[in-house]
């Protein structure tokens, strides 16, 4: 994974970009997700406002495992001894649903809207208004 820095001028319009993920090429896609890009897994209910992460280069699957590492840094601390059982076990459904999303058991959305349109998600073909799986939505 690689860091990402913005730069250029500011857009007019705003992107927001929609992949329907549904086999193992989907997870291989690449992603340039921008620092002021937010993150929706509808299915999760998961939702990252813009910078979190920061600006990365990746792909989907690295994608969803960098949201994991960083919810695990933030909450595995939280989540410690003293913590109730019925936390614990949110936490450990919230992973185990997390994992379900790298492992296909189900379709499931990536949603990447981002104000400044510097984020990008790679078509499955050579043109992206043949990827049916891939909707960009520019937006004011």
């Amino acid at each position: 994974t690689q860091r990402l820095k913005p730069g250029g001028e500011i857009p007019a319009k705003g992107k927001k970009i929609t992949l329907h993920v549904q086999n193992v090429k989907d997870l291989s896609r690449d992603v340039i997700k921008s620092d002021s890009a937010a993150v929706k897994v509808p299915e999760l209910e998961l939702e990252l406002s813009m910078g979190t992460l920061g600006g990365i280069v990746t792909t989907v699957e690295g994608l969803i495992v960098k949201i994991c590492e960083a919810l695990e840094r933030v909450h595995g601390f939280q989540l410690g001894d003293s913590t109730n059982e019925w936390k614990k076990k949110k936490w450990d459904d919230f992973q185990q649903r997390l994992s379900k999303l790298l492992s296909l058991q189900e379709p499931w959305t990536l949603i990447i809207d981002d104000a400044l349109a510097a984020s990008f998600v790679a078509p499955a073909t050579d043109l992206i208004e043949d990827d049916s799986q891939l909707l960009i939505e520019d937006y004011e």
